[in-house]
Parts: C-alpha cells; structure tokens; sequence
C-alpha cells in the first residue's frame, strides 16, 4: 500500500514513522513545501533568545534519516491539488518550478498553519516578520543585528514568548494587542497577572490598540496605531493562525469556515482514502461538544499516529481535546486546560469558578512560592470544568492533574479525595487543587 503524507512536521512525520514500525513494506512519500523536516516549533522563541544555543537541537530527524528507515521525503515540494476521484496528487518542485504527479492508496493532510497577517497600509515597507515555521526563526535570528526597539503585534502565546526572549537580548519590547487583555483565552485575571510580570521587565504593553499602518524612515519601521506612533527595528506579526487548506477547497471537503478540516474520531475526512491530522484539523471539544480549531502540538503528535494506525487496519479512535496548554512568562508558569469562565458564558453554560492562593510545598520548608489557581465548574453536578493557574513553582505537574480529572469528568467532591503525595519539599499536606476542590463542596 502507498501513502502519500502532505507535511513533514509533527502530524505528518508522526504519522510517517509509525506507519513504518507497523508495516516495514508500506510505502511512503511525503511532500513538504518548506526546507525542513520535524522539528520543535514550540521552541523556537527560545532558539531565537539563546536559551536554546544550537539550531539542530530543535530537529528530531533529519531527511537523510527517515530516508534510512525507507520513506521518502521531498523538500521544497508544494502539493498544488488533489484530485481525490483519480487519487492523484498534483505537485509543484519549488527550485525549479516543474509540475509532476503522484498518485496514493491512502493520502494524510498534514500541512499546519499559516500565520495571519494583517495587511495594513505600508506593510511591503517593514521589516516585517512572522513566527510560524523554522525557517521563520532562522530568518529573524540573521536579522537580529543592530536591532534594539521591537514591536510585537498581538498578545498571545508566540508574542508574549518572544517578547520575554527580546529582552533577554537586550531589546526593547512594544506589544500592541487590540483585545483588552493579554492572553485573550485565559481569564482576564491571568491577562492582568501576564501584563505586570511583563511590564516588571521592562516591556511595554498597549491594550485595547488597533494597529493602522507602518512605514519606513531610514531604517526605522514605524508603527502607528489608533493612539500612537512608535519607531522600531523589527515588527513581529504575531495575530494567530489559519490552516493550510485552501488547496483543497475544489475537492469539496467538509471544514469550517476557516478552512479546519473536519475529520470523524478515526481522523477521516469527508472524502474517502482521505485523512487529516494536526494543525490543519478541527477536533472534538468534550467540553463544549463541538468543533474546534485548537493548534498545538500535542494533538498533532497524537493524531499522526492514530491516522499510521488507521491506515493499517487497527481501529483506533482520537477522542478529543480540552485545549490544556502551557507558557513561561519571566519567572512565572501560566497553564490552562478546559474551560474559562469567559469561554463558559460565551457557550451559554451556567458555570461558576472558585479562586484560591496557596503554597507550592509546605510554608516552612525554603523556597516555598504562591500558586494562584481558578477551577471552573459546574454547580449543579459539581464536575469540574476547567482551571487556569500561574505560579513560580509546581503548575506544570498540577495542571495536567487537572487535566485527568476534567477528562475523567470527575466531581469536586471525587477530586478532593485523591490520595496525592505528599512531602514538605514538594506540596503541603493540603495540595493547592484539594484546598481549590474543597472550596466547591
């Protein structure tokens, strides 16, 4: 059998490399349009501040590797159409522009995201640039020198990534959000929390800004918004995603209205032969019930691999997201899974939320740190619905717990009896989340 996997990152590498442990005689090619193959894109903030010293660190394999293990990868090949009656792919070489086909038994559409622009007057003068794949960040890197002002457009998870890295090299940050908070599917008390640790810094942050146009003055870009002008070295767009599908659109597929493929559990898509994973995919949301466009790479990583089992027969079924997710921000961790107050009443659910502040360890062991921590919920049944913490110690570890137990649908009071353990270094003998459960009871 032939597989043709369009995308050579997360989902359609994952998906690559086990479908080859399932069956060594499959035969597989995958088409990627940029210059590099399976990497870490959640760290390229972090390549481009130094933290991450070397650029290879971020590669799990290389072309020359998967190669090794008999599946055949092409660089700097753009997949232009599908022709799913023919199954046949139409592909176009990109160094040298020569237009070939290939034709599949079974055809995953991996291809991710493209980041959102905005287009603004003036925008072919700037020294614009965006966040969105590996070469992304090469080219920032290259083009840091003599850069001293920034301005960062949006203040989601990439911009406020990168805002932190800038300053620690040395640059001066501007962030220009249009919404009224940062972090904009957070809690506004997280956005408040992010924008003081922020400011302490020393990066400027303007709230409720709609940005206007750019233009250039010698070598200055300069910003304009609705209620300023700023002069900077560099501008990074960062104002969220789309998928990557508008190459599919003559197939008739079934998306959402910005192009999310919509797939069953099994990662099929409306088309048959035809699967779908990672980025460019709408998932399941167990909370909400319906559809959502949530990029991240943990989901690709896991949809990649449900499609490889699939493909050979097993039947294996992607449940679906709550959208937990995870950033630095200076010295403190913020985290999220499951739903926020404000998304709650958005979706019309009549949920309630409890806040807490309580220590990471136990109060009179050294080093012990504040944790704030909201558990969403629902007040007639008790289940927990979603929490959102920040804290300079022990989130990470407690937010995937809560992640289990909004999965498992557990309830307050089933939560506040989990046996955790328990050492002065690590929690009080009052974990954080048992002193938040009980407060629900």
């Amino acid at each position: 059998m032939k597989t043709i996997i369009i995308g050579g990152v997360a989902a359609g590498m994952s998906a690559a490399s086990k479908l080859k442990r399932l069956d060594k005689s499959a035969v597989i090619h995958v088409y990627e349009m940029g210059e590099d193959l399976s990497y870490g894109a959640c760290g390229m903030p972090y390549y481009i501040g130094g933290v991450i010293e070397e650029e290879k660190s971020l590669v799990a394999r290389t072309k020359e590797e998967f190669e090794k293990r008999g599946i055949h990868v092409f660089l700097k090949h753009q997949v232009i159409k599908v022709m799913p009656k023919k199954n046949i792919i139409e592909i176009k070489d990109l160094e040298t522009g020569k237009i070939i086909q290939d034709d599949y038994d079974k055809l995953l559409i991996a291809t991710g995201t493209s980041p959102n622009q905005t287009n603004i007057p003036g925008t072919k003068k700037a020294n614009l640039f965006f966040l969105n794949q590996l070469e992304d960040a090469r080219r920032i890197k290259k083009n840091l020198d003599g850069v001293k002002e920034v301005a960062i457009i949006g203040g989601g998870y990439i911009g406020l990534e990168m805002a932190e890295n800038f300053v620690r090299l040395g640059i001066k940050v501007h962030i220009i959000e249009m919404a009224k908070q940062l972090l904009v599917v957070y809690d506004e008390i997280m956005g408040k929390k992010a924008k003081e640790i922020l400011e302490n810094i020393g990066v400027n942050i303007y709230l409720n800004e709609s940005l206007e146009s750019y233009d250039l003055d010698k070598d200055k870009t300069i910003v304009t918004t609705n209620k300023r002008t700023i002069p900077v070295d560099m501008v990074i767009e960062s104002i969220g995603v789309r998928p990557n599908t508008k190459f599919l659109k003559e197939t008739g597929m079934n998306m959402l209205e910005n192009g999310a493929i919509i797939t069953n559990k099994k990662q099929e898509t409306s088309i048959k032969d035809i699967y779908a994973a990672g980025d460019c995919v709408a998932y399941d949301h167990l909370i909400t019930g319906k559809k959502a466009f949530v990029p991240l790479g943990t989901h690709a990583n896991k949809t990649g691999k449900i499609v490889a089992e699939n493909i050979v027969g097993n039947n294996i079924l992607f449940k679906g997201i709550i959208g937990s997710n995870i950033l630095k921000v200076g010295d403190y961790t913020f985290a999220k899974t499951g739903l926020g107050i404000a998304e709650a009443k958005k979706h019309n659910f009549d949920y309630d939320y409890v806040d807490i502040t309580a220590k990471n360890q136990s109060g009179y062991y050294p080093g012990a740190k504040k944790i704030f921590i909201r558990l969403v919920y629902d007040p007639k049944t008790h289940i927990i619905k979603g929490a959102q913490m920040y804290g300079e110690k022990g989130v990470s570890d407690r937010i995937n717990i809560m992640a289990l137990a909004i999965m498992k649908a557990m309830t307050a009071e089933e939560f506040s009896q989990s046996d955790f353990a328990y050492a002065p270094p690590f929690s009080p003998v009052w974990d954080p989340l048992l002193v938040a459960s009980n407060q629900i009871i």
